[in-house]
């Protein structure tokens, strides 16, 4: 092919190597960097060092062939440079850290020559891309933005566990400096995606990102403040949610959880509230509804102990087995950032000290690093005084509850997060004190 598009994508996580896959299935060559040595050593042995379901296979195919994995830029040969690094919260100021996107920046600006073409692609406050990264590049090269050199922001959308499929077809949503901008990027990304929903700038697409994880984020915390309510007035939610959502066009309440983790919902509302504070708009409702699905772990943490001690059982001699410890199980993903399991092992450890973990996607190293000790299944159900499901993986439906209880200790705990199971089947059984979010 004359004059195929030579790509770099910088940074090589879940973002950056799923689009990078992506590219050289479309037919791109592309460059993918990452500043961590062991990251890279893993996918130039085309080993992909995370599980995210068809990725593996990617990069086994096109790796070391049109997609080339190395620490550093080495030449100028790249048209395209795509920006995918991480933008994490400052957990003492509630900022976000762009540190990361400025070295990501600066890293290109030897190599970038006119007619190149620089797009970012991680979460960002608005306003950044351009007043941050696009003026850099002007004063560190000469070159002029939208003549010299081509610039825009194009949000990263796609689900984890899914992100392949998603990559191709859901929209994707595209913000340039000018025309002239928005035909490179189109032309690069309608080779693996047709639907292409053009914002007027820059600005409108960083803002749709964020707008787009604040409202789930707020849209979870309102079930999840529900469920509190429910539990304290011994109802329950999960109930109420399905008649109130049946054969009704006007509600679509979002079952409950024990809380919302993930490295998007539970940083991007604090980029907003950020951006909200410097324009002096009140932010309280997007704030009450972080806070609220912070908490909700907590509770169910309370609760577990609350019971173990109205059933007399010495919390620290419990055997407490958790089911799931990626921050989500349906699609399935080893990704265990801000994985409301850990927060729940972390707030059960000062008072039980037998905390047993299992999930079919994450390492038992991973498992272990958390203070618990992985075990199977079956394993965990034996003898254990509480069970708690904690995501959605498959491998968590269609056991043999009852089967299983039969090898705990009784009355077995069992606390089933997201109503995976017969609540009455298994509340008949006197064996199992059955529990939900929502549900006390």
């Amino acid at each position: 092919m004359k004059n195929k598009d030579k790509v770099c994508v910088l940074g090589m996580g879940f973002i950056g190597l799923t689009l990078a896959t992506t590219l050289a299935e479309a037919g791109s060559d592309v460059l993918g960097v990452d500043v961590v040595p062991e990251v890279i050593d893993s996918l130039k042995k085309k080993t992909c060092y995370f599980f995210e379901p068809g990725l593996n296979k990617l990069v086994k195919k096109y790796g070391n062939r049109n997609l080339i994995f190395s620490e550093t830029i080495t030449d100028n040969s790249c048209n395209y440079y795509i920006i995918c690094v991480g933008t994490p919260i400052d957990p003492n100021t509630g900022k976000p850290r762009l540190k990361y996107i400025k070295n990501a920046a600066k890293s290109i600006l030897p190599y970038l020559k006119k007619g190149d073409t620089v797009i970012l692609r991680s979460t960002v406050p608005t306003g950044t891309s351009r007043n941050l990264i696009a003026s850099m590049i002007e004063s560190e090269t000469g070159l002029m933005c939208g003549k010299d050199f081509y610039f825009g922001f194009v949000p990263e959308r796609t689900v984890e566990g899914n992100a392949l499929y998603e990559q191709k077809y859901i929209p994707q949503i595209v913000g340039t400096f000018n025309k002239e901008s928005s035909e490179k990027i189109v032309k690069l990304f309608s080779t693996f995606n047709k639907q292409l929903i053009h914002v007027p700038d820059i600005e409108h697409a960083e803002l749709c990102k964020v707008i787009d994880n604040t409202y789930r984020d707020v849209t979870f915390a309102y079930a999840n403040q529900m469920a509190m309510i429910c539990e304290k007035l011994g109802l329950d939610f999960n109930v109420i949610k399905e008649a109130c959502n049946n054969n009704y066009s006007r509600n679509n309440i979002p079952s409950a959880s024990p809380g919302v983790g993930g490295a998007c919902l539970t940083k991007d509302p604090y980029i907003l509230i950020d951006l909200c504070k410097k324009l002096k708009v009140n932010t309280k409702l997007i704030k009450s509804a972080r806070s609220i699905n912070e908490t909700v772990v907590f509770n169910l943490a309370k609760k577990i102990i609350n019971k173990l001690a109205a059933l007399e059982k010495n919390n620290g001699a419990s055997k407490i087995f958790i089911m799931g410890f990626a921050f989500k199980g349906d699609p399935e993903t080893s990704d265990m950032r801000f994985s409301t399991t850990v927060d729940l092992v972390n707030y059960l450890k000062p008072f039980c000290s037998r905390l047993y973990g299992y999930d079919k996607t994450v390492s038992k190293e991973d498992i272990e690093s958390t203070g618990v000790k992985s075990c199977s299944i079956n394993e965990g159900f034996k003898k254990a005084d509480a069970v708690v499901i904690m995501n959605m993986h498959k491998s968590h439906r269609k056991l043999n509850i009852k089967k299983l209880s039969d090898t705990s200790n009784t009355p077995l705990i069992f606390v089933d997060c997201w109503n995976l199971y017969d609540k009455e089947k298994l509340s008949k059984d006197k064996n199992i004190i059955y529990s939900s979010v929502g549900l006390y």
